[in-house]
């Protein structure tokens, strides 16, 4: 439906003089008028009742104002009707004042019409000024953890504008020397911001709603300085070792890199968590850091896994291995890590895991023992990559032989533990083996809940 709604039936009665499009050219000129200040009222207020009830404040009622023109567009034709009724004796000496009326009346009529023009150029001018107004300010103040007078420098902010689902436009800016990361100003609407320290660590995605007329501002603290790596010690809990073997614990705190398109890939991914002011900050580490551990539990000592440049596992001489009490790693919170059982005579086959993206495991869910493949590395699994692990027969009395012999693993609980490195604390991670060999419900029940 169009707005104003006006009809040639709003006029007076038609005249026989009346040009006969006067009052569809009324209609046309002045519905464009009120359209034009109706879009810049929606720009303000998107609330389209409140944005016509501004037009018709600033401009009449439409009906109104139509007559307006149309009586001044007639009203030469009707005055000088009455006056050649009034002079008709005297045509001749009246001839002249007719034509000067005639005149006269043109000019007023034209004036009249420049001047309601010049009324909608000025209320276009400043419907147009007040919507520059809606352009406000976005701007955030960086401090450091720990000490809110000291300035977050040199951090990249990467600020997006949506509209629904669908980004509009995104600015970049680096925090100056005063820590302040400014947007300049910017439409109202919602935005999202990414923000990353000079070391690469990210803050997760900041979703913000700005309002007309009111500039945005926040303060958000940001880490002081990059992580450094601390000393961390394994201590190691199997209380059921099996004895007539020598395992060592292989550790992987990475996981497989997985997309939606391509699925499980070759390559591997590693990010550590810190949460500041609420909000959690993730860095990704350089997986040619290693990240993958020995663990000797008999001495209780660790020793780092070579790594090729591509992060796959080497096969290993334990002779040449560098044992120490406690390994380095960056700070930050870790997940639990993917624990293999390796025997050492098995050490020079380590790199066969290489070629492997999955492996049958068991896992307790429901208070039943079910089977599944699962992605290596991956957080909460034990496996024993070079056995079938063996299975308590009352929980798999549904179960075939041959589906017994695909099992290489465990999968404890998700949420089993993380393990925090800090300059703050001393750096003990407990790591819980329980009795696999075979697995039993208590053995099971021992993991999922551990």
């Amino acid at each position: 439906m169009t707005w104003p709604e006006l009809s040639i039936e709003d006029f007076p009665p038609r005249r026989d003089d009346e040009p006969s499009s006067l009052r569809q050219d009324i209609i046309d000129e002045l519905s464009d008028h009120f359209v034009c200040a109706l879009n810049r009222e929606l720009l303000k207020n998107p609330n389209e009742k409140i944005a016509r009830q501004h037009v018709l404040n600033q401009f009449g009622d439409p009906i109104k104002v139509a007559r307006q023109l149309w009586l001044e567009a007639m009203k030469e034709k009707v005055m000088s009707q009455r006056i050649l009724v009034g002079i008709s004796a005297v045509m001749a000496v009246c001839c002249i004042a007719v034509v000067g009326i005639a005149w006269s009346m043109m000019q007023e009529s034209r004036a009249f019409n420049l001047q309601m023009l010049e009324q909608f150029k000025l209320a276009q001018e400043r419907s147009a000024e007040e919507s520059s107004g809606d352009l406000h300010a976005i701007q955030f103040k960086l401090v450091q953890e720990g000490s809110e007078d000291q300035l977050a420098v040199g951090f990249q902010g990467k600020l997006t504008k949506y509209e629904e689902h669908n980004p509009m436009f995104a600015l970049e800016v680096v925090s100056d020397k005063t820590g302040l990361l400014d947007f300049g100003k910017l439409p109202w609407g919602r935005y999202e911001l990414e923000l990353q320290a000079p070391w690469s660590e990210k803050m997760e995605t900041l979703s913000l709603i700005t309002i007309p007329g009111r500039s945005y501002e926040k303060t958000i603290i940001c880490p002081a300085e990059a992580p450094e790596k601390v000393d961390v010690q394994f201590q190691v809990d199997w209380q059921n070792v099996p004895m007539d073997e020598d395992y060592l614990l292989l550790l992987d705190f990475r996981s497989r890199l997985y997309t939606p398109e391509l699925g499980a890939g070759d390559t591997f991914d590693l990010r550590t968590i810190k949460k500041i002011q609420n909000r959690l900050w993730t860095i990704q580490h350089d997986l040619k850091q290693g990240h993958v551990y020995l663990i000797d539990v008999e001495q209780n000592r660790a020793a780092s896994c070579p790594l090729t440049i591509d992060g796959n596992i080497q096969n290993i001489d334990v002779q040449k291995l560098t044992w120490q009490p406690t390994v380095e790693i960056l700070e930050g919170q870790y997940n639990t890590p993917t624990i293999y059982l390796i025997e050492k005579n098995k050490l020079n086959q380590l790199a066969d895991l290489n070629s492997t993206e999955s492996i049958m495991v068991a896992r307790f869910a429901d208070n039943k023992l079910a089977f599944l493949g699962i992605s290596i590395p991956g957080p909460g699994l034990i496996v024993d990559p070079f056995h079938y692990l063996e299975i308590d027969p009352v929980l798999v009395a549904d179960k075939t032989p041959s589906q017994l012999k695909t099992i290489h693993g465990f999968w404890a609980k998700s949420s089993a533990g993380t393990y925090r490195a800090s300059k703050q604390q001393p750096n003990v991670w407990k790591i819980n083996i329980p009795d696999l060999f075979p697995i039993t419900r208590e053995s099971g029940s021992l993991s999922s809940d551990r």
